[in-house]
């Protein structure tokens, strides 16, 4: 086994003796180990055993390893001499596995803030901030000491902050969060915008991937590797596919939907039909005889289906069964309502034969793209002169 597969054995006991806890750290930069916020000294010097195979190792900046970091996330050189000037020199400056700078300074209270100054890219990694520390080894390379070494810790000075303190609101929304708390969306939400702001620079997927680590580890118990990575997966290939419009009104509702579905018609005049034919119905089916109506083939009817449920546009209620198709609904009244369907549109089901079923609404609007939906069928016996009828064919699923 070599000294850098064992890094965090072998360097374990010199942070330890600066009163340093640290605990062993997976090659994508996550921690490797649940709690690891509460990892004190005796506790790391036993993941140190059981994890002697580690080549990275972190720790936690705040009040018990009497470290804040000034984390300049960027490779330009000038940046980080004016950061330097601003918050003064220190001794101990640190190169990351992707040529950024993490200059160390004694804690001195400060928080956790994420990007405090705009358009710097710059974070402040104090109480509840998580830093890998060198000579870490992560698979796109090494943690390392650019200026100065542990034997310089304790001349670390304070940091000196500017008119441009951070302000209070800047803290990570995921600050304190546990299971069941709303991580995953909140991350979502978090990180989206950053997105936009990554991709239009030329940044990358990994990128964004730290970002959402910092967020992860302000959680009192953040979120798994696989979940993290799943959400920013997402984030991004709705960024690239020019579909991010996460906290940003540049366009309106209808302006961002049609630009939402520029590559993917099929979807759109699905939503279009479901809109028209179902209002603000409870549930409704999207069964295959739509397609034959449409003289699409099955499988083109699925794609669009599938589509609308990945973009959030509907959600399956139920599965098919025997003699029964799939039901789908509206995510919810309200966001029926804001998808431009209302209670005025509602219809109503009724079954006359195997596979076909009539709607029947006083105000119901009807859809005629020349598919065959849309005729008006006469009624036997109205009850209102009102009322329309239109003939919605639904075909059980094949067996």
């Amino acid at each position: 086994m070599t000294a850098r597969r064992r890094a965090f054995a072998l360097w374990q006991p010199a942070y330890a003796e600066r009163k340093i806890a640290t605990f062993p750290v997976r090659d994508n930069k996550m921690p490797a180990i649940r709690g690891y916020q509460k990892v004190g000294l005796r506790g790391s010097r036993e993941l140190a055993h059981k994890f002697a195979d580690s080549g990275a190792f972190g720790f936690m900046c705040g009040a018990r390893s009497r470290v804040t970091v000034l984390d300049v996330d960027t490779t330009d050189e000038q940046v980080l001499a004016d950061a330097l000037g601003r918050h003064g020199s220190t001794p101990i400056l640190v190169r990351t596995a992707s040529g950024k700078w993490h200059a160390w300074y004694r804690h001195n209270g400060e928080p956790r803030r994420i990007r405090p100054w705009p358009g710097l890219d710059i974070d402040i990694l104090g109480a509840r901030g998580f830093v890998l520390a060198p000579p870490s080894r992560v698979a796109h390379g090494r943690y390392q000491f650019a200026q100065g070494s542990l034997d310089d810790f304790e001349s670390l000075p304070v940091m000196l902050l500017d008119d441009g303190t951070p302000a209070p609101d800047s803290a990570s929304p995921l600050c304190g969060m546990r299971e069941h708390d709303g991580r995953n969306q909140t991350l979502f939400l978090a990180v989206a915008p950053v997105a936009r702001d990554i991709y239009a620079e030329g940044g990358s997927r990994e990128m964004l991937i730290d970002v959402a680590n910092k967020h992860n580890n302000d959680c009192e118990e953040p979120m798994t590797s696989a979940e993290v990575t799943k959400i920013v997966d997402s984030v991004w290939r709705m960024t690239r596919e020019g579909r991010n419009w996460v906290r940003q009104r540049r366009l309106n509702r209808r302006q961002r939907e049609v630009a939402s579905f520029s590559e993917d018609t099929d979807a759109f005049f699905l939503l279009e039909f479901l809109r028209v034919n179902e209002g603000a119905a409870t549930a409704f089916w999207i069964a295959n005889g739509l397609a034959d109506r449409w003289a699409w083939r099955r499988h083109r009817l699925a794609q669009a289906r599938a589509r609308l449920l990945e973009l959030g546009y509907i959600v399956q209620i139920r599965r098919a069964a025997w003699g029964r198709p799939a039901e789908y609904a509206w995510p919810s009244e309200a966001g029926a309502a804001a998808l431009g369907c209302t209670k005025s549109s509602t219809l109503r089901c009724t079954k006359t034969s195997r596979d076909s079923y009539y709607y029947t609404s006083p105000s119901a609007p009807l859809w005629s793209p020349g598919c065959g939906y849309g005729v008006a069928q006469p009624a036997a016996a109205p009850a209102d002169e009102s009322d329309r009828y239109a003939k919605h064919p639904r075909e059980h699923p094949q067996r």
